[in-house]
């Protein structure tokens, strides 16, 4: 009975260890290369930045990769935040289709190894607990399958590779720079078009703090830690003040700050009776061309005389913009909307402008 019991201890004593192990290694430890060690190799291609229309996806890709380079004091936890999204066709030809996520983590800047499901190398957002000074690199490889297809039709959106730098010394940032990836977003109830990401760039590089934001008007757009820019959806238009604060350790601070457009798509126009008037989508239009010369889009314009409920079809365009004939005084207060529908073979979505008004002056 006293071996029996022995054995059963010794068994319950590794199990224990066994479960304490685990728990004390849930972030990912940076443990490898020391800093200054140069990079060799990714684990793969980094998947080419989305071409958009107006925020809307054309091509796979990443709205937020994960930071380039990170420097953080030892012992201080980094999270690397990220956020992948397929086109619209991608969408549109796989509803059921999920994200999956699969980090990768090199410690010598040219071997990669997968980061374990225990260690949240399945996670979106990867957190990593620093714990010596040491470099180590990590990609993402996010997937997009359903169960029922599993791996036959799989999507792999690659990031670009992030360098994570632990060090013993804290850094002070001198400034910060802002910035955004479009200075135009959208107010539609529908919730398309209307996000955009913030970022913060420190002087110098290796500034262990860390960045907050905030915006000036929570009720024409929101923000969240990652950056992230959200649009209202009742309409409300206006000029909202992005600010980026990066606290050092020691308490003090730098702020940078940018400015983000949120609107319906067109802004109104005034011009002298007897001269003509255009009407220009907001936002990121550069590759209209391309969905144009390849048939994949259509902008239709509208217009509501003054005092009228109905709309009147103006025809489609081969433009981003429209432009009235010569006014006169009559047309003072005449509404213009665009539509626009992309799409492909028998799949589209459709996006419709703010009605904008037209003041024709004396």
């Amino acid at each position: 009975m006293d071996r029996i019991r022995l054995k059963r201890n010794g068994l319950l004593s590794l199990i224990t260890l066994i479960i304490i192990g685990i728990f004390s290694t849930q972030n990912t430890t940076a443990n490898a290369a020391e800093v200054g060690t140069p990079l060799t190799n990714s684990a793969f291609t980094a998947t080419p930045a989305p071409d958009k229309f107006l925020n809307i996806w054309n091509t796979n890709g990443y709205d937020l990769q994960p930071e380039a380079i990170t420097y953080k004091v030892v012992g201080n936890e980094i999270t690397l935040n990220t956020d992948a999204a397929r086109s619209l066709w991608s969408v549109l030809g796989g509803v059921f289709d999920a994200p999956h996520y699969r980090w990768y983590k090199s410690d010598d800047g040219m071997n990669w190894s997968e980061v374990p499901e225990w260690q949240n190398g399945h996670r979106k957002n990867l957190p990593i607990q620093t714990t010596q000074e040491s470099r180590t690199w990590y990609q993402l490889d996010t997937q997009y399958w359903n169960y029922l297809t599993g791996w036959i039709a799989k999507t792999h959106i690659y990031s670009t590779v992030a360098e994570v730098n632990a060090v013993n010394t804290p850094t002070n940032a001198t400034s910060v720079s802002v910035g955004t990836d479009s200075d135009y977003i959208y107010n539609n109830s529908e919730g398309q078009v209307n996000t955009t990401y913030a970022h913060a760039t420190v002087d110098p590089i290796s500034s262990t703090g860390k960045v907050t934001w905030s915006v000036d008007n929570t009720n024409l757009a929101t923000v969240d830690s990652t950056g992230k820019i959200t649009a209202n959806d009742k309409g409300l238009a206006g000029v909202v003040k992005v600010t980026g604060t990066f606290r050092n350790m020691d308490t003090s601070f730098v702020v940078g700050t940018t400015y983000v457009q949120v609107g319906g798509g067109l802004d109104n126009q005034t011009v002298p009776s007897g001269q003509a008037a255009t009407f220009a989508l907001r936002g990121d239009t550069e590759s209209f061309t391309g969905l144009i010369n390849d048939n994949r889009i259509k902008v239709e314009w509208y217009k509501k005389a003054p005092g009228k409920t109905k709309a009147e079809y103006l025809g489609k365009s081969n433009s981003v913009s429209y432009t009235t004939a010569n006014t006169t005084v009559s047309d003072n207060g005449t509404q213009y909307q665009a539509k626009i529908t992309l799409k492909e073979g028998s799949k589209s979505t459709t996006i419709k402008t703010n009605w904008a008004t037209l003041y024709a002056s004396y």
